[in-house]
């Protein structure tokens, strides 16, 4: 679209400026005067240069550069324009143009090359006006737009009066609206803000660009308003046209001799506009680094890097204040600029500790003025270093100091107030900064952590059984939570040989990485252990000698580990310290619990000792349940235990149910128990439900109930 609208202007210009070319030699022949012709040529030429002022606003749109190129453009085209009428004067056609006689003047190659010269003033006067509009628009205000608008409304009326088709006579209007033109140029001369907004260099190029448009405006001034020959023919081509140049010619000569006049009363001012544009600069950088930048010693380098600029020091460090173990603290340089690590360990070496001690105490800006001399820093003398004056800024977080930014310069007295105050700021920043570094350093190691206990999760998960074993005499079913990521507790149910199984159920005392490592050791040895001793008393008081003396002083494994015999219908099991087996029958649920000690507490012979091995005698329907101390201290939002007697309760409701629905069942309980209370520790739980009916009895094995009603008959006695 841009394009094909540049094509229509452009083709505008090419066929009409060549059709008022051949009206003004057709008109110059025939010698036609016919007032309808002259208005079309008039109205045709307006309409051409309403199509070199949209083409040219169409392209500087596209190619906009800053204020001072802006102005260098303009001044390269008016030099261009200078030259191109000094080589008409030279070459002689600049005669044809003047008309040194009538044959002359009515040649066609005398009006080709006025032609000429009016499109190029007309380019002229455009390109000056839009560059004007754009120094004067620039960061603008309403009144500035307005005031602009008036002065092209202006100067459209005052080209308008002087065009021939007007009817008025005298020139009634051009002398109307001709002053009030001068004094809106003047009012918008003063419009020169933004002068402030250029850098140094800047400033001297505009100097120079305003000071020749000046005097190139002042050129043409002189040229166009004198009564000589080019403005008459300039009058004869166009009459609005001349009086637009000649009013360009007044702008750019009161307009840049104000921009001169003004930079140079500014320029003096530049070093000081830099360093406020350099100190925002340096402050929205800050600020980026604050959230985009990651790495650390990316980070403190560049804190260095712009403190420096921002400042103009000679030399830069930062350094870290960490607590130190033996008391006090210690430092560390992070980063230095201009100034070397052995130069800074020879200055913390003889650098007065009453200096570091002002800044950890005040958490204020510290200024020395002269390094040399001042009694803090005297001491670097002798090294041949840091001459000059120092700052030291604080950084503080959460009311302690946790580092000291330095900055140094070659000159006694070289920090003001405006210097303490950007390093004040700039320490906020960077503190912040050195903050969110840590921060994410600390999230993304956090992270990491979380990920690979995950990994642990899972690797932990698959040390349990994937598949429980589908036997026609007995079902089972298993769960195992962990209070986080991974657990301590243990399960196992292992194949012995077609007949026999072994059940084991573990916990590792605390949570966490530890207590998942020992289960994962305790898995170990009951695996190997178990295909050699046929006896849970034996299997345990070998896995004693095993642990003990390896696990932790506050450490301990307690087991509860059982034989199930398919053929003998018979569960043979030892305990380690573990909770007490619930064993539900037609005759009662109760509790069986063997003496024995925890895995890894006593040596071979007291633990051997005290361990009892207990053989039950299954019938059809009985139920063996195993489980980890998480579900009898679960808590209520009270902080009430679940406890034994609501377990053994609740099994002896289910009792009658598949071994997968008694351990749903257990599990809805306690969970509904707990409802928002908390589970102080891992879960674990495995039903075994004994489902032949045996067809002999052993009178080895005995009845958990009836031990349990022979002890109270014996205490009875």
């Amino acid at each position: 679209m841009t394009r094909l609208r540049r094509l229509l202007y452009l083709s505008t210009i090419l066929i009409v400026l060549p059709v008022v070319f051949v009206t003004d030699v057709v008109r110059a022949v025939v010698d036609l005067d016919v007032g309808g012709l002259w208005a079309l040529r008039e109205v045709m030429l307006v309409g051409a240069f309403l199509a070199i002022n949209a083409l040219l606003d169409d392209w500087r749109k596209h190619h906009r550069r800053g204020i001072a190129k802006e102005i260098g453009r303009l001044l390269i085209l008016t030099i261009v324009a200078l030259i191109f009428f000094g080589t008409l004067v030279f070459t002689g056609a600049g005669d044809l143009i003047q008309g040194t006689d009538a044959a002359q003047n009515d040649s066609v190659l005398g009006m080709f090359w006025g032609t000429i010269s009016g499109v190029v003033l007309g380019f002229v006067a455009i390109w000056t006006l839009q560059t004007v509009r754009e120094i004067v628009l620039f960061k603008r205000r309403k009144e500035t737009k307005r005031n602009f608008v008036v002065f092209l409304v202006l100067l459209l009326l005052s080209c308008a009066g002087a065009s021939p088709i007007v009817p008025l006579e005298g020139g009634f209007l051009l002398s109307l609206f001709l002053p009030l033109t001068v004094v809106a140029i003047v009012v918008i001369s003063f419009r020169q803000n933004w002068i402030v907004y250029l850098s140094r260099r800047e400033k001297v190029y505009t100097l120079i660009y305003a000071g020749l448009l000046f005097f190139a405006g002042l050129f043409y001034v002189v040229l166009l308003f004198q009564e000589s020959a080019a403005g008459k023919e300039f009058d004869a081509f166009s009459r609005p046209l001349l009086t637009l140049t000649k009013l360009n010619a007044l702008l750019t000569t009161i307009y840049f001799g104000m921009a001169f006049v003004t930079t140079l009363f500014h320029l003096p001012t530049a070093e000081v506009f830099e360093r406020k544009q350099s100190e925002i600069n340096s402050l929205h950088n800050l600020t980026r680094l604050t959230t985009q930048v990651l790495d650390f010693n990316t980070l403190v380098e560049t804190v260095t890097q712009l403190t420096q600029e921002v400042c103009g020091a000679r030399s830069v460090w930062l350094e870290l204040i960490t607590p130190a173990s033996s008391g006090g603290w210690k430092t560390q340089v992070v980063a230095n600029r201009n100034i070397t690590l052995s130069d800074l360990e020879a200055v913390g070496e003889v650098f007065d500790p009453s200096l570091r001690e002002i800044l950890m105490e005040t958490k204020k800006v510290v200024l020395v003025d002269d390094t040399w001399s001042d009694r803090r820093t005297k001491s670097v003398k002798e090294l041949g270093v840091l001459r000059g004056s120092l700052a030291s800024v604080p950084l503080t977080s959460h009311g302690e100091v946790i580092g000291i930014l330095h900055a140094s310069k070659d000159l006694e007295h070289g920090f003001d107030q405006d210097d303490v105050d950007v390093l004040t700021t700039f320490g906020d920043h960077v503190t912040i900064a050195i903050e969110n570094a840590r921060l994410i350093a600390r999230s993304i190691e956090r992270e990491r952590l979380q990920q690979e206990l995950q990994v642990a999760k899972r690797m932990q998960k698959q040390l349990l059984p994937q598949v429980l074993p589908v036997l026609e005499e007995a079902e089972f079913a298993a769960m195992s939570e962990s209070s986080a990521e991974v657990g301590g507790d243990y399960f196992d149910i292992v194949k012995l040989s077609e007949t026999t199984w072994a059940i084991a159920v573990g916990d590792v005392s605390g949570k966490g990485v530890s207590a998942a490592f020992y289960m994962a050791e305790v898995k170990g040895i009951v695996l190997s252990l178990s295909k050699v001793y046929a006896s849970p008393k034996e299997l345990l008081a070998r896995a004693n000698d095993a642990l003990h003396g390896s696990l932790d002083k506050r450490s301990f494994i307690s087991l509860v580990y059982g034989i199930l015999d398919t053929e003998a219908g018979t569960f043979r099991l030892a305990r380690a310290g573990h909770c007490p087996m619930i064993y539900a029958a037609n005759s009662g649920t109760v509790l069986v619990r063997p003496n024995g000690l925890g895995l890894g507490i006593a040596d071979s012979h007291v633990f051997t000792e005290s361990t009892e091995e207990q053989i039950l005698k299954l019938n059809e329907g009985d139920v063996c349940v195993m489980y980890t101390d998480g579900i009898t201290e679960a808590r209520n939002p009270s902080g009430e235990e679940f406890g034994y007697d609501r377990l053994l309760r609740r099994i002896s409701e289910v009792r009658e149910r598949s071994a997968d629905e008694i351990k749903i069942r257990i599990l809805d309980t306690v969970r509904t128990f707990v409802s928002t209370g908390t589970y102080m520790d891992d879960m674990t739980l495995v039903v075994v439900k004994w489902l032949r009916t045996n067809a002999h009895t052993d009178h080895s094995s005995t009845s958990p109930a009836s031990e349990v009603r022979k002890k109270k008959e014996t205490k009875h006695e």
